[in-house]
């Protein structure tokens, strides 16, 4: 098991929601994502460095944004 964080941006970059999870790869976060309803992107984490944000598509679908930056560790 791994551990993974979800830290939601729902307005407050200074204090964004975190949750911790164990699971064998990142795909519980999306089930987390279905429970918790954010109403921001959320960043997904893998210990110290940044896997990607998350975000909901118009048409209800959780799309991954990975971009150049994301292996980089965010303060």
């Amino acid at each position: 098991m791994r551990d993974y964080e979800l830290r939601f941006q729902d307005g407050s970059t200074e204090n964004p929601k975190t949750i911790t999870f164990q699971s064998e790869d990142a795909h519980e976060a999306f089930s987390i994502l279905e429970q918790e309803k954010p109403s921001g992107p959320a960043e997904l984490r893998d210990g110290d460095r940044s896997l990607g944000t998350i975000t909901q598509s118009s048409s209800g679908g959780w799309i991954l944004d990975v971009s150049e930056n994301s292996d980089k560790s965010r303060s």
